[in-house]
């Protein structure tokens, strides 16, 4: 019996010797700069700057330059000032007190570009960090020239900008050379490998697609974000921030759980209670077209497509149109109250029900997230530019028979 034992606990040993063997490793470097997000962004309203002369600009503006200012979100912490100008001639302009000394100077200074798409014109503002790999933060600002909303007035201005800014680096992987995108935090020294956003070039085109629901990039909370490579899976596992050095590791195929969706492929089912306490399913609405939203009333960018939901909810329902909330707040009262308060009647999912589609099924980059898919079931629009605001209107009047 001790001879058998023996000779179990040696197989068991050597086993698990292959195992450790057959989970290659693979090496990488982080490129020297950040990059900013330009995807992921927060919605703010500017309001207008009644007396210019209280700020201190170097140089002076332009005279009749139309100012707006609001809330920035400064990631360093602390407060700082932030101009949206609108010259008499010439492209709008961001100036930032960057350096916090209380002047806004000529190298604080970004000049928007005008756009092809949402926002109507961007930019990049550079921030001064102290941190042993990187000294310069980039942030992206987008301005929604001529928007209108109606709850937002007409000398107010909404702009965005980025959620996020990437560390990218570069990894051999089967001999292939592969673009990495990781989160970075300037309040840590690290950089985290198992919070945030994360992305990876799959396609091999040389760009990672950090949009939501692209199978280049995830988010994810207290796990390695897996990606498959051809038919290899890899997750990284160490950064070392003074040398740059990235290490990743080959994964199971069956570890890589997120379900991956394409315009024109079936939506998966799946259950859901909804707000009467109801099981249901997915695949009831087969017949309709159904934008699904993910959302929560704690969202202020979610909230602002309210009036756009409301109004599209109206003029396309006659004609086959209907909406599938996911709700994402921790207390079912909250999103029922604001239900109640915007007159909004289409079915709701509750958060306690959805909580492994939101985050492990689809591991959601960002709320608000929609998904339009036809009467067969098969997803049509999964572009979030083309369902939000006006556009949203718009693209379903092109995809909707009258």
């Amino acid at each position: 019996m001790a001879r058998v034992f023996s000779l179990l606990l040696v197989s068991l040993f050597v086993a698990a010797a292959v195992s450790a063997q057959s989970a290659r490793e693979f090496a990488g470097k982080l490129d020297p700069t950040l990059s900013p997000d330009m995807v992921h962004v927060y919605q703010r309203v500017y309001s207008p700057v009644k007396d210019i002369s209280a700020y201190k600009l170097d140089p002076k503006p332009e005279p009749g330059t139309k100012f707006v200012t609001g809330d920035f979100i400064d990631y360093r912490g602390g407060a700082t000032q932030v101009l949206l100008a609108e010259p008499k001639t010439g492209a709008p302009y961001v100036w930032i007190d960057a350096n916090r000394n209380g002047v806004f100077e000529p190298s604080e200074r970004a000049t928007l570009n005008a756009t092809s798409q949402t926002p109507a014109y961007s930019g990049v503002l550079v921030l001064p960090i102290d941190n042993v790999r990187y000294q310069r933060y980039p942030i992206y600002f987008g301005f929604y020239a001529g928007f209108h909303h109606p709850q937002i007035p007409e000398d107010s201005r909404l702009i965005a900008q980025s959620v996020y800014v990437h560390a990218n680096g570069h990894a051999n992987i089967d001999g292939r050379d592969v673009l990495l995108q990781y989160p970075f935090d300037t309040g840590s020294p690290a950089i985290n490998t198992t919070s945030g956003l994360f992305g990876l070039d799959v396609d091999g085109d040389k760009s990672i697609r950090d949009h939501q629901f692209s199978v280049e990039s995830q988010y994810v909370d207290g796990e390695e974000a897996i990606f498959p490579i051809g038919k290899t899976f890899v997750s990284t596992t160490k950064i070392d921030m003074a040398t740059g050095a990235i290490t990743l590791r080959e994964r199971k195929k069956e570890e890589y759980s997120r379900t991956e969706l394409e315009v024109g492929q079936v939506m998966p089912d799946f259950a859901f209670v909804d707000f009467e306490g109801k099981q249901r399913k997915l695949s009831e609405f087969r017949g309709k077209y159904l934008m699904i939203d993910f959302w929560g009333a704690w969202c202020g960018d979610c909230k602002r497509e309210t009036p756009f939901h409301l109004a599209a909810y109206d003029k396309f329902r006659k004609r086959g149109f209907e909406i599938l909330g996911i709700d994402s707040d921790d207390k079912v009262e909250t999103a029922k109250a604001y239900l109640t308060a915007n007159k909004m009647t289409w079915t709701q999912a509750t958060n306690d029900s959805t909580k492994d589609l939101q985050h492990k099924t689809y591991k959601l980059q960002e709320y608000p997230s929609t998904i339009l898919i036809g009467p067969d079931g098969k997803i049509l629009v999964l572009d979030q530019y083309s369902l939000q605001g006006d556009e949203l209107l718009q693209t379903l009047d092109k995809i909707i028979p009258r």
